[in-house]
């Protein structure tokens, strides 16, 4: 894909995530080149992540921003919205198509999470 594309597979009845909003997540990444799983919360130790949408690629932040509360979202990206394009450094997704599927568990809207 040229663009990032979004998918609902399961529509939640929660809150909505706002921009910036602090999310608690369950996820599961993987290249698109091979398949092959780069990261995985539910993979370490099954203990949900927490960040800021403001703080994360932009086809993630796409994923979540606007979703539900208990939805569960598949989102593929191309580099422009992921690591970006050009040579492999320290980062091996730089160049790479991600695809990543997403329950998303809470969310606390931006002012209450400063």
């Amino acid at each position: 894909p040229t663009e990032t594309e979004v998918a609902e597979l399961k529509q939640g009845d929660g809150a909505v995530v706002g921009a910036g909003d602090l999310v608690t997540v369950q996820y599961r990444g993987v290249k698109w080149s091979d398949g092959s799983e780069f990261d995985s919360s539910w993979s370490r130790d099954a203990a949900p992540s927490q960040f800021q949408t403001s703080g994360v690629v932009t086809g993630f932040k796409a994923a979540l921003e606007g979703q539900k509360v208990g939805s569960q979202v598949i989102v593929t990206m191309p580099p422009k919205d992921g690591y970006g394009e050009g040579e492999i450094n320290a980062n091996d997704l730089v160049g790479e198509t991600l695809t990543f599927v997403v329950d998303i568990l809470a969310t606390t809207p931006v002012e209450q999470a400063q």
